[in-house]
């Protein structure tokens, strides 16, 4: 009686295939971070060029080693300066105060499916 048989090899492939599928994202982020005041698209950041900007609702940007982040913000409790650094595009880093949105874009399309 055999230990390992040629199901149990398909079986293992298959759950390393699947387990490397999920382990990888399904899109590719860019290489820019968007900026949005109040729902309207302000800015667009580079995000392989290392550079500050200040925002006109009184919030300091930065974007170091790929990386976006609030450095200042004139919002009361600074959620958005303790938020961190971002370089993903699942998480935004979201000021409600200021009514800033930034998000780096998926390669992803946001609609998921379209009926009639």
């Amino acid at each position: 009686m055999k230990l390992f048989t040629k199901y149990d090899f398909a079986l293992v492939v298959s759950l390393l295939a699947v387990i490397v599928i999920l382990l990888f994202p399904r899109g590719t982020s860019s290489h820019v971070a968007e900026i949005y005041f109040d729902g309207n698209l302000i800015r667009t950041m580079n995000l392989k060029e290392d550079q500050q900007v200040y925002l006109d609702v009184g919030m300091l940007v930065k974007v170091e080693g790929g990386r976006i982040s609030v450095v200042d913000s004139d919002c009361p409790e600074k959620l958005c300066v303790s938020q961190g650094a971002i370089d993903k595009p699942n998480i935004p880093i979201v000021c409600v105060p200021n009514k800033i949105i930034i998000r780096i874009p998926s390669g992803i399309s946001d609609i998921d499916v379209i009926t009639q």
